[in-house]
């Protein structure tokens, strides 16, 4: 047994050397989390407009366009639990803070992020943003622990590096600006199955956590009463094929959880799920704006917003 164990070292331990390299060297690769952390690190204090949510937000809400210094801390396939995180993270620092946008997705409120396909997203929290929801172990806290999405990152870097072109994948206003009209391929759009495919893994079967996630909204709820921060409910627009396709039994059960929200903490929503004035150019995909959508859409937002406030 202590020969096997000795071999097993022998191999082991080069891996594992060599790994430390790779990881802080991946870890230097420029990224939204870091990015945004920092920015907050340094401008929270005068920030007014903060927008949380997922990639609908990320891509589709433009804070240049919002009236009041705006900053978008929303992340691919983030939910309210880490909304609720950076929101609070930085509370020693808010002076100005007047709005908090709270986009709800169809799947926001039946997933957490660590039962979603895309759960190895909630480590990038976790190593640049300090994020404390899971004790230390190497699923977490390592780019390495999901080797795919790693190598991913590196190879995207170097092509970048190759053709000049920045690496950061956001703006300076945290806005992810890399969903572009001229970058877009329609069939991703127009066509049912793509749009069913996406659909498919934001459906949800195990509706366990409602009670768990609705949990964290209060909490977010709390937070902004507290302080007298307005708090404001989105749903982004999305194409046909993508609305039209939605289980009913879900997107039914989504809508009652919305009122319920919206009558216990008398907060305002505005969904903007099937609003006709978005086109088939405002699109990147099924279910996201692309730059010319996303600024038409922040334009009517702020609009609205300031309508509310009235």
């Amino acid at each position: 047994m202590k020969k096997f164990l000795k071999y097993c070292l022998f191999f082991v331990l080069p891996l594992l050397i060599a790994a430390i390299p790779v990881e802080y060297m991946i870890r230097q690769v420029p990224n939204p989390y870091k990015y945004k952390y920092e920015w907050m690190q340094k401008n929270a204090e005068d920030v007014e407009i903060l927008v949380f949510g997922s990639s609908h937000a990320m891509y589709g809400i433009r804070p240049e366009f919002l009236e009041g210094k705006a900053f978008n801390l929303a992340f691919e396939s983030q939910v309210i639990a880490y909304d609720y995180f950076l929101l609070k993270h930085f509370s020693d620092k808010y002076k100005n803070l007047k709005t908090v946008i709270l986009p709800i997705s169809y799947f926001t409120l039946f997933f957490r992020f660590e039962d979603l396909s895309s759960w190895w997203k909630c480590r990038y929290h976790h190593i640049y943003m300090n994020c404390d929801y899971h004790p230390y172990s190497i699923k977490y806290n390592y780019e390495l622990s999901h080797l795919p999405s790693a190598i991913g990152k590196f190879k995207s870097f170097i092509k970048k590096q190759i053709k000049n072109e920045q690496s950061n994948l956001v703006d300076l206003y945290g806005w992810g600006n890399t969903y572009l009209f001229q970058k877009r391929d329609t069939l991703n759009i127009s066509d049912t199955k793509r749009a069913l495919s996406t659909i498919n893994w934001q459906t949800s079967n195990d509706w366990s956590h409602i009670d768990e996630i609705i949990s964290s909204v209060d909490d977010v709820v709390t937070f902004c009463k507290s302080r007298h921060i307005d708090l404001i409910l989105v749903t982004l627009p999305a194409w046909p094929t993508y609305y039209n396709n939605l289980d009913p039994k879900q997107y039914k059960k989504m809508t009652q959880l919305i009122d319920s929200i919206c009558q216990k903490h008398h907060l305002p929503y505005l969904n903007y799920l099937k609003d006709s004035r978005f086109t088939f150019d405002d699109f990147f995909d099924n279910s996201h704006l692309n730059d010319i959508g996303a600024t038409k859409f922040t334009k009517i937002l702020d609009k609205d917003i300031r309508s509310i406030k009235r």
